[in-house]
């Protein structure tokens, strides 16, 4: 038999993560397609690493949102969740353009960054639990 779960019962606050990933995406989709198409991955210089964390930057940010937002005393969750997606859902997209066109695609530099995309979400969650503690509540 199969159970359905309400909105307000389920374990995340879907319009926290909404919110939090369109935050993301907004910063963090504009400036990965400037590094695709501005920056050689073969050369390493100051403007990768800059734009990378700008990246990082959008996940805290758009994880911090979330995190904020969320209704289910969970922000670490949220945060990590969101900035999460966010990279998995920009990455395969990418990926899938590389394949494409027939570029290589570096799994390694993907994996790494899936984990700076984790720490990111760790940090939103935390920035945005510290705003909840501090009696700072989002307008709903």
């Amino acid at each position: 038999m199969l159970m359905h779960m309400s909105a307000s019962s389920s374990r995340f606050d879907q319009h926290a993560i909404r919110s939090g990933a369109a935050v993301a995406a907004m910063i963090a989709v504009p400036v990965q397609i400037v590094a695709r198409l501005a920056v050689d991955e073969d050369e390493r210089s100051g403007w990768s690493s800059l734009l990378t964390l700008l990246i990082l930057g959008a996940l805290v940010l758009g994880a911090g949102v979330a995190a904020w937002h969320q209704q289910r005393g969970t922000p670490l969750s949220h945060g990590v969740v969101t900035s999460a997606g966010v990279f998995i859902a920009v990455q395969t997209v990418f990926s899938i353009i590389k394949a494409v066109q027939g570029d290589s695609i570096a799994w390694g530099r993907i994996i790494v960054s899936l984990g700076l995309s984790l720490v990111a979400g760790v940090c939103g969650g935390l920035l945005g639990s510290t705003l909840l503690r501090r009696g700072m509540e989002p307008r709903r």
